[in-house]
């Protein structure tokens, strides 16, 4: 396996997202709501928990809520490819089998099979900020920059983590237990301070990737600023991953179709 010439084709772009869309649709064909149930399950947590935590920490609804809402959204869209990445290679053992398929190929499916589960949540990020009246300003463009930045990045972590994870199933058994962690130490549930920074981790915030990726995408629409180490790592992480996956690549892909 390997990457082959013409990686980003509009033809290839077009099987992605197609072969994305179909994979959706058949995991909620059966089920009554449909996709409906990537709305419910996430409202009602944001609905009690949102409640409970506000009235426990003595801040504002109106204050809490967006900021939970847009954090739990974007902490699924991390998740997502965190944890999908460990198994890609895996699901699709018999395309792989077959030599019929590039490694990009399964990447880019699993990569925007993510983000469509991601956009439907959107609406919840939408309704919440228009009942509580969040202003909106062209200051909430730059999250649409945190996004992409986002997503580039679970190109290349499904890439490393998926060729790993085929070496070595017990992956996704640790980045689960990790992310468990990682959810409670990242102000999801909680915040920080006034400014969204410091606070009750400190320093620590500044070490947690997870915090800036977030900050990226929640500040701009809460209308906080943005500290300049959240773009200093962010794009650090990106090139540095990149590199990775490059390597990774090269020296490993051949052996998938082993592994898997």
């Amino acid at each position: 396996m390997s990457i082959s010439g013409g990686v980003f084709s509009l033809r290839r772009i077009q099987l992605w997202v197609y072969t994305s869309w179909f994979e959706f649709l058949i995991r909620y064909r059966k089920t009554m709501l449909g996709p409906l149930w990537l709305l419910v399950g996430p409202a009602l947590f944001i609905s009690l928990l949102g409640l409970l935590y506000a009235h426990v920490g003595g801040i504002p609804v109106e204050k809490f809520i967006p900021h939970l809402t847009i954090g739990i959204v974007v902490w699924t869209l991390i998740t997502g490819f965190l944890v999908g990445s460990t198994r890609v290679f895996q699901k699709a053992q018999a395309q792989i089998m077959q030599d019929g398929i590039d490694l990009i190929d399964i990447v880019m499916v699993s990569v925007l099979s993510t983000v469509i589960h991601f956009a439907h949540q959107v609406v919840l990020i939408i309704v919440v900020l228009a009942f509580f009246k969040v202003p909106i300003t062209p200051y909430a463009l730059v999250s649409l920059v945190g996004l992409v930045l986002l997503i580039i990045n679970g190109i290349w972590l499904t890439i490393v983590f998926g060729i790993i994870g085929a070496r070595f199933r017990d992956l996704a058994e640790i980045v689960q237990a990790i992310m468990r962690i990682a959810f409670l130490a990242t102000p999801v549930i909680w915040m920080p301070s006034k400014t969204g920074r410091g606070g009750v981790m400190g320093a620590f915030l500044d070490f947690n990737p997870f915090y800036h990726f977030l900050e990226l995408i929640r500040a701009p629409l809460l209308g906080t600023p943005i500290e300049p180490l959240s773009w200093i790592l962010v794009l650090s992480i990106t090139v540095t991953g990149f590199l990775l996956a490059y390597i990774s690549t090269r020296l490993l892909a051949k052996n998938i179709a082993l592994w898997v």
